[in-house]
């Protein structure tokens, strides 16, 4: 993979732009999207064909950035933009490809049986290009919180999408603003976050 690879980060169910950054043609008509070895984007255009079965979530932006919409953590990996001035021609400059990690959130209690001042355990986990993994010895990757952090349930996933993208950021600018090296699944630990639920 040529050219510097911009790390992108997104939550499960959320929706992301990858930029592309090397458009040569404002209509995107030269822009090709690839993930891994399928094309999803061929020359403006999002293909509908078998092997691309999120074509129903992405989209192509008036940059020609990619669009995915209700990420899931399969969507996680390595896509690359590319320019073809012609169909069928050779490839025109460098490719731009983009690293997207995607964070899960579960929850040792399902979210009907949260009751109030009983502690719910929040675990996440961060796909990357190597599926999950955690961070490499060396990377800050606490998450403080008080030991009775109370909400109303209906604020629970605002506060741990808010924790979560703070515990992204903190990983991402210890190193230097370096995304964080996933090693091998089967070293994957999972870091807790304990809530109080309050009734409202």
């Amino acid at each position: 993979v040529s050219g510097n690879v911009l790390p992108l980060y997104s939550i499960v169910g959320g929706d992301v732009s990858l930029p592309c950054t090397n458009v040569i043609y404002p209509n995107c008509s030269s822009t090709i999207w690839n993930y891994g070895s399928i094309e999803e984007v061929g020359h403006g255009r999002v293909k509908k064909e078998e092997q691309n079965n999120r074509a129903d979530r992405l989209s192509l932006g008036s940059d020609c950035s990619l669009h995915v919409s209700d990420v899931r953590a399969e969507d996680a990996g390595v896509y690359i933009c590319q320019q073809f001035l012609t169909w069928g021609g050779p490839q025109h400059g460098g490719d731009a490809p983009v690293h997207l990690s995607v964070l899960t959130v579960s929850s040792s209690s399902p979210v009907t049986d949260i009751k109030p001042d009983r502690p719910v355990t929040l675990r996440c986990s961060l796909h990357t290009l190597n599926r999950p993994g955690r961070c490499a010895p060396g990377i800050n990757q606490d998450v403080s919180t008080s030991n009775a952090v109370k909400l109303p349930i209906s604020r629970i996933m605002l506060f741990v999408t808010l924790t979560v993208m703070a515990a992204i950021v903190t990983i991402h600018t210890t190193r230097r603003n370096l995304p964080p090296k996933a090693l091998h699944p089967q070293a994957e630990e999972a870091s807790g976050i304990e809530l109080q639920v309050l009734e409202e």
